[in-house]
């Protein structure tokens, strides 16, 4: 007779239900993040890492045949939606070149678009020596 505290079903699913916490956890700091793009200042890169975040734990519950994520997959789908409307807001308070150090760092796969945004918008920053290099264009 197995004992209630040893039993590694039970166990198992402890360890799923503290996954989705975690998941859940993150899918609503994404969610405030996205939220609050334009007020953000020097937390914006932050929202990069909370996708990341959701992405990996979605990938890692996804083999679990016992958990239904449709509820979930489809929150992401709606923020990354939102993402991808206020993007040139997003990219502009984290900096054009502050995207470019960030994909150095982190040297994210390109499927991870978000990491990428700073692709998809136009650089409104003014060149310091634009006027003085006219010729040059």
């Amino acid at each position: 007779m197995a004992t209630p505290g040893k039993n590694p079903q039970h166990k198992e699913e402890s360890e799923l239900q503290e996954l989705l916490q975690y998941l859940d956890a993150s899918l609503g700091d994404y969610e405030r993040y996205v939220s609050q793009i334009g007020t953000l200042k020097y937390t914006a890169p932050q929202l990069l890492y909370y996708r990341d975040e959701v992405q990996d734990m979605l990938e890692m519950l996804m083999g679990e045949k016992s958990l239904d994520l449709k509820s979930r997959w489809a929150k992401v789908r709606d923020l990354d939606l939102q993402l991808r409307a206020k993007a040139r807001i997003f990219v502009q308070e984290v900096g054009h070149a502050n995207f470019k150090q960030y994909q150095i760092i982190n040297n994210p796969p390109l499927n991870r678009w978000w990491w990428y945004l700073n692709r998809v918008t136009v650089d409104t920053t003014p060149s310091k020596d634009s006027l003085w290099q006219f010729w040059k264009r």
